[in-house]
């Protein structure tokens, strides 16, 4: 995850280098300083330095996927963001700290994107307060967005989210139903199971019995994660992908749908974003599976600062996972081996078991190595399970 922060004083300029070591120990940060500020024009490389106006600065640091941190006002990033702000789903997460570093503010993004948990961990940092404003985390609340990200779940109808989250803070309860066998929780036994949620966050189990007998939902607050990848949700004449269900009104359900498949990526030095997406999607394409249906990508770790590869995951809003050699060689099954490949990284495949191993629970190839121009693609589909 790359965090762009961006400063407009000397003050903020020194705040956002302690940020820099804060941070530093965390691998899964990378972190990019910048300066709009006409007094330290000669103090800032040309690289780091903002010459364009705050709001291009903002909607290309969004079209890269990367957190906007302001050292300022919330007035500056408000405007700076005003005009770019589309999908409380894909938004990059925004946080915006004051310049004496009292304060760290997440102000859009907080759950899907993340930067409510950023909040707490840079105010940890520079030893801030950390501002959050979300309703489910101030009064201690259950949020299905979190539920959903942390678990790989698109968020099929997004309006759903509201009336759930509103449901559950007038107390209300909310029945979560997910298919059987992929619950990780002891005691799940056959069926589809209810999870009633409490005020004092209990979940209390109870069989729903067989699943053919779990579509008749209309008479209470559900939230249903469905395995499809393809959903037949109102007739089987709409045979709709996942992600084109969005406008569709649902009386009461708010329906989760795992993403379902690991991106596996082997290419050589300097690939770029561009690249990397056309291998990405021609490969996709001819397996017919969206972007949103990707849980992860996965490499070998000496590619872990490959620039390509971060920037088209970062750019999609997709983990990018790593692996040693030793890792990879560990992985078991019928692989597409390479000397070459090996001879210089110690491994005969890296596409085809990083796709495996990023699978978590296991998985199988459905599709193997695809050779583009110095880039390999494989596919994994994985077996996804539910953590409460």
């Amino acid at each position: 995850m790359t965090l762009s922060v961006i400063s407009f004083t000397r003050a903020g300029y020194e705040l956002s280098k302690k940020i820099n070591i804060g941070l530093s120990f965390d691998e899964s940060y990378r972190i990019r300083l910048y300066v709009k500020c006409e007094a330290l024009r000669q103090e800032i490389s040309e690289r780091d330095y903002v010459d364009e106006g705050l709001s291009d600065w903002a909607k290309a640091r969004f079209e890269e996927g990367n957190v906007l941190i302001f050292i300022g006002s919330t007035g500056i990033a408000v405007r700076a963001i005003a005009n770019i702000v589309d999908n409380k789903l894909t938004d990059s997460p925004v946080i915006v700290i004051d310049e004496k570093g009292q304060y760290v503010i997440s102000l859009l993004s907080g759950h899907m994107g993340g930067a409510n948990s950023l909040c707490k961990k840079l105010a940890e940092a520079i030893n801030a307060v950390p501002v959050i404003t979300t309703a489910t985390d101030i009064r201690d609340v259950w949020a299905v967005d979190v539920f959903a990200k942390k678990n790989k779940l698109n968020i099929i109808n997004k309006n759903g989210i509201k009336r759930v989250t509103s449901k559950l803070l007038e107390g209300y309860k909310i029945k979560l139903l997910i298919p059987d066998g992929v619950c990780d929780k002891k005691g799940i036994d056959n069926g589809l199971i209810e999870l009633d949620y409490y005020d004092d966050n209990y979940f209390e189990v109870n069989f729903l019995g067989k699943k053919s007998q779990a579509h008749n939902l209309s008479d209470y607050d559900v939230v249903i994660i469905n395995d499809y990848v393809k959903l037949n949700l109102i007739t089987d004449s709409l045979n709709k992908k996942a992600a084109d269900t969005d406008d569709l009104l649902f009386e009461k359900p708010l329906l989760l749908v795992p993403k379902e498949y690991v991106i596996g990526i082997g290419c050589k030095k300097g690939k770029t974003k561009e690249e990397i997406s056309r291998a990405v999607k021609d490969t996709l394409d001819n397996l017919d599976i969206g972007l949103d249906q990707i849980a992860y990508i996965a490499s070998i770790d000496l590619k872990k600062d490959e620039q390509g590869i971060i920037d088209f995951a970062e750019g999609q809003k997709i983990d990018y996972l790593t692996f040693t050699a030793d890792e990879l060689l560990r992985v078991e099954g019928d692989f597409t081996e390479s000397k070459f490949v090996k001879d210089k990284t110690g491994v005969g495949n890296v596409c085809e078991r990083a796709a495996i191993l990023a699978c978590e629970y296991g998985g199988e190839l459905i599709r193997k190595k695809s050779k583009y121009d110095g880039i390999t693609v494989s596919v994994a589909k994985r077996k996804w399970r539910i953590i409460l």
